[in-house]
């Protein structure tokens, strides 16, 4: 068994900001959505549900670095971890589709519609992701305790073009929305929408460079950088209106 204290510094790093996402997305997204019942607010409860499954596609290096941290190996698969990290995509694009349908659509058909197209973009992104596995996810070598296992999706692959449109949806319905809901309001609520439309704008850039590039110091300073997106997300949807 090789003893933790292997994990390089780049490792430890990869981690640790992998780790500090998961659990600040996941306690800021469920506490949100659990306390939409009682504030009978359906934005609280899809808005948390955004922030929560948009922090668990950093699960499958937070499960590796655990995994090595208690027994010094990495996970048994390269694949478990990449499935742990992707297969968050389907039910990230619904919600967001939720809220970015309130959004920009008055006609409440479109937004079915917008939810539907979405989960079938979603849907077709997991058929490539688990039937062509070993071609969807960038290979790389053993770590033998010393890295973790980050996977990263295969330029050119489908999955590659469908997380593309997916990413194009969250930047024209909630980003773009966001920020036009919130010019047309005052106050605390233009506060909520704007947070929220800055938090979504930079999570696509961050999403884009951890999801395809190596996790040097610049990839992970953009992580730590996610754990004020979840603060962010959290403080727009915490604000009374």
């Amino acid at each position: 068994m090789i003893n933790q204290i292997n994990l390089s510094l780049i490792g430890w790093l990869n981690g640790i900001s992998a780790s500090l996402i998961v659990l600040s997305a996941g306690i800021f997204g469920l506490i949100m959505a659990f306390q939409s019942k009682n504030k009978n607010s359906k934005i609280l409860f899809f808005g948390g549900l955004m922030g929560f499954f948009a922090g668990m596609h950093w699960l499958g290096p937070a499960a590796d670095f655990l995994s090595v941290i208690l027994t010094g190996q990495n996970l048994p698969d390269e694949k478990i971890c990449g499935v742990l990290t992707f297969v968050w995509v389907l039910p990230l694009l619904i919600v967001t589709m939720f809220v970015g349908g309130d959004l920009m659509l008055s006609n409440k058909k479109n937004k079915y519609i917008l939810v539907i197209i979405s989960a079938i973009i979603g849907i077709v992104f997991e058929l490539f992701l688990f039937l062509d596995l070993d071609a969807a996810i960038k290979h790389s070598p053993d770590p033998n305790g010393f890295e973790l296992y980050d996977p990263k999706i295969v330029i050119g692959h489908p999955t590659f073009y469908l997380i593309g449109i997916g990413l194009l949806l969250l930047f024209g319905f909630v980003v773009i929305g966001g920020y036009r809901q919130g010019l047309k309001t005052t106050g605390a609520l233009r506060s909520r929408f704007f947070y929220m439309a800055t938090a979504i704008f930079l999570f696509i850039p961050i999403a884009v460079i951890d999801a395809f590039y190596e996790p040097i110091l610049i990839v992970l300073a953009m992580r730590f950088l996610m754990i004020f997106v979840a603060s962010l997300m959290y403080l727009s949807l915490k604000i009374k209106v």
